[in-house]
């Protein structure tokens, strides 16, 4: 009797379903803010693909954030699982921070246009080289590793806090140019059609290699194995290209990158990396993924 009792008892308990593990994905700054819509559906990609493996999950959206409050977060392990797109960087290693090892984006954003003032685009349109570039003021925001790279470029910067004022200012002439990755200038110019001096450069495109990764903090590596699994999975069965020419596909063709003139620039900040992100990085001259 009693052993029957307790076989009951364990397949009633192997028939409970498991509480849903629960992660959290970046809000995006304002309501015309597009960035984050990838993000988030990429991330629901990876989970999906791998709820027979680790079980059922929840995601839910954090409160918006700037950058360096995100960063913080990170550290602080504030919210459970939360993982957020950032560029990678050695100068976050060793911050207890730790990242999904694949480029997200798939390096489309190491692509940038710039919106240019209207003072300095006749200006800009004579520009072939780096030397050229230098007489330019370069608008980013605040804590944007962009900041860094363009500066060890030899280029002036000015830092703004806000995603939104970056607009209005470069269409106001308060700096020459604000560059965009080539899959976030087209959606962003949608947005932002309110400001009508707001223009884009048709001559110019800068490349320096910028990986993506998914940060989390270093105790959530249970999750952190799930959602590099899941994008593995999701890059070898094809879904993922397929989520990302469906997301930015519109936004390169209105780019037009294959004519424009390309000034390469160098990122001091990939020593360390832990892995090859080469193999997957977009190439929009061949249209094709690992070329180099």
């Amino acid at each position: 009797m009693y052993r029957l009792l307790f076989l009951i008892f364990c397949l009633s308990l192997s028939s409970t379903p498991m509480a849903a593990t629960r992660f959290t994905y970046i809000s995006p700054e304002s309501e015309r803010d597009p960035r984050m819509t990838y993000d988030r559906e990429l991330l629901r990609l990876a989970l999906d693909k791998t709820r027979d493996t680790f079980g059922d999950y929840e995601l839910v959206p954090a409160p918006t954030m700037t950058k360096a409050r995100v960063r913080l977060s990170l550290q602080l392990n504030s919210f459970t699982n939360l993982f957020a797109m950032d560029s990678y960087s050695s100068a976050r290693d060793g911050k207890g921070l730790a990242y999904v090892r694949f480029p997200i984006h798939l390096g489309i954003v190491s692509y940038r246009v710039c919106f240019v003032s209207p003072q300095q685009q006749a200006a800009l349109a004579e520009v072939d080289d780096l030397a050229g570039l230098r007489h330019f003021t370069f608008g980013q925001g605040k804590g944007w590793l962009d900041v860094e790279i363009l500066r060890h470029a030899g280029l002036k910067v000015v830092e703004v806090d806000g995603y939104e004022i970056l607009f209005k200012m470069v269409a106001r002439g308060r700096f020459d140019l604000l560059c965009r990755g080539a899959s976030e200038l087209r959606s962003e110019l949608l947005t932002h059609k309110d400001i009508g001096d707001l223009k884009m450069d048709p001559y110019l495109l800068l490349y320096y290699p910028l990986p993506r990764v998914f940060y989390t903090n270093m105790a959530n590596g249970e999750a952190l194995k799930r959602v590099e699994t899941g994008l593995r999975q999701a890059w070898q069965d094809g879904s993922l290209q397929a989520l990302w020419r469906q997301s930015f596909g519109p936004a390169i063709a209105f780019a037009g990158l294959k004519q424009r003139r390309m000034l390469r620039l160098e990122n001091p900040f990939l020593e360390g990396i832990s892995f090859d992100y080469r193999p997957y990085f977009y190439n929009p001259m061949t249209d094709r993924f690992g070329d180099p």
